[in-house]
């Protein structure tokens, strides 16, 4: 999320300092030292962009906050497939401008019905909640039970699985704070939704990244994959836990080898709405960053997710 443009109530300097945190954090317990910008790191996005603060209607404009007979919640018709399935979400057929008929009928449903019915057909979607308590810029580094790395090798390898922008620049920062070798995969039945955007935005998050494209679909593109991953010392991924399913690949198993494997999704890889699906923007909207920035009655977006 870019901070640099806080609404009323915002603060910045938090989520600036808890970036800042969780990336020293992460680098110096794999053996390095990364000194990172904050404030810069957040802006980059906006700036290559050219975005402007936004309201109820998110930086990039796929997203919008709704008011439901009993609160506000957000939904995201950033794919095409959220925008083939918002006819269904309604509950009938809708032939004038999307979001009037998106607004039309969440006026009368319940915030929380609204929401359980987007994700139901796989369209993100959040409840506008408020923040339960004031969380600082605290950082927690659990270390796992499992095994530790013992392959000797002058690079390690970094495998970035992610697409778009939290795990692709995830995996960027990993691999200048380990001189790392970052290979970047893409299925070439669905590759990265980043390439058709702007090329200075691609370049900046993959530009020094070697790229694979297997087909997860054929035997041969899966054993390339699980070769990759046998030799990785970090893996990035912000799949849900079914699509890791689908594949054969288990966290856990890379974790007990000495692996890293960094998991960045909205709902976590464990509980009740672990196969939600989230995107930036409504991610911020269920984690109460719209209601802080805007208030109950009028939550706003907040930076550019």
């Amino acid at each position: 999320m870019d901070a640099a443009a806080p609404s009323a109530g915002d603060d910045p300097g938090l989520g600036v300092q808890a970036v800042e945190g969780l990336l020293d954090a992460a680098a110096g317990r794999l053996g390095d030292e990364l000194g990172v910008d904050g404030p810069a790191l957040l802006r980059e996005r906006r700036e290559l962009l050219g975005i402007a603060p936004a309201g109820t209607v998110s930086a990039g404009g796929s997203c919008r906050l709704l008011s439901a007979d009993d609160g506000w919640f957000a939904l995201n018709l950033a794919r095409a497939d959220d925008r083939e399935a918002v006819a269904a979400w309604m509950g009938r057929e809708w032939d004038g401008p999307v979001w009037d008929g998106v607004a039309a009928a969440a006026a009368g449903m319940s915030a929380t019905d609204a929401v359980d019915r987007a994700q139901l057909l796989g369209i993100p979607a959040a409840v506008a909640v408020a923040p339960e308590e004031f969380i600082g810029p605290t950082v927690a580094v659990e270390e796992d039970a499992g095994g530790r790395w013992t392959r000797a090798e002058p690079r390690p390898l970094v495998v970035d699985l992610s697409s778009l922008w939290a795990g692709p620049l995830c995996a960027r920062l990993l691999g200048a704070a380990l001189d790392a070798r970052v290979v970047k995969v893409e299925h070439v039945a669905r590759p990265d939704g980043a390439r058709s955007g702007p090329p200075a935005f691609w370049r900046s998050l993959n530009a020094h990244k070697e790229e694979r494209h297997l087909d997860f679909s054929t035997a041969t593109g899966r054993a390339e994959l699980a070769d990759l991953l046998a030799r990785a010392r970090v893996v990035v991924s912000a799949a849900r836990p079914r699509a890791l399913a689908q594949l054969g690949l288990d966290p856990a198993e890379h974790a007990a080898r000495g692996a890293v494997w960094v998991s960045i999704t909205g709902y976590g890889r464990s509980g009740l709405h672990a196969d939600w699906v989230a995107f930036g923007d409504d991610a911020a909207v269920a984690g109460g960053v719209a209601v802080a920035a805007g208030g109950p009655d009028a939550p706003v977006f907040a930076g550019d997710a």
